[in-house]
């Protein structure tokens, strides 16, 4: 079912796939939650911070298997309610199989898929941190030479670049 929330650009959609997920040589076990053409929740006890860049293999219907890195965006630890637990991840790029399987899903819940772009693979980029706020900002290798500043204060980033 999709779900709308103000904050998010793309619909979202359940599905409950088997997700392995891989960082600095770890590597865990999840069931994906929901998933829209931007970003996906993946359900698991060991999640990774916030800024860790994540290759994640979806096990797709029909024994097929999808490939595509992201950035964990979030991560919930709840010593409660322990099913709550998981990780929002940005998906940085994404394979045809990921792709189909969005499009799919959306127009089975009645959705135009027509009107959506699904974003274009950013795989050239950086993370750098604010001086100001401390915030990290995301910002792609083309635009490293054009004086980036910080998406949430406006402080002029520094860069490694000459």
């Amino acid at each position: 079912m999709a779900r709308e929330r103000g904050y998010q650009r793309h619909p979202r959609f359940t599905r409950r796939l088997e997700v392995t997920f891989i960082s600095g040589g770890l590597s865990y076990k999840g069931i994906l939650s929901n998933l829209s053409a931007n970003g996906l929740f993946i359900r698991t006890n060991r999640g990774f911070a916030p800024g860790t860049e994540v290759e994640i293999q979806l096990m797709m219907p029909g024994d097929k298997i999808s490939s595509i890195k992201g950035i964990v965006r979030r991560t919930v630890k709840a010593p409660v309610t322990p099913a709550k637990n998981g990780m929002g991840i940005e998906l940085i790029t994404r394979d045809e199989a990921y792709v189909n399987l969005v499009m799919t899903s959306l127009q089975e819940q009645g959705i135009d898929t027509k009107e959506l772009p699904i974003p274009e693979s950013v795989t050239d980029f950086q993370i750098i941190a604010c001086s100001g706020c401390g915030i990290k900002n995301k910002v792609s290798l083309e635009k490293l030479s054009r004086e980036p500043k910080c998406g949430r204060c406006g402080t002029l980033l520094i860069t490694d670049m000459p």
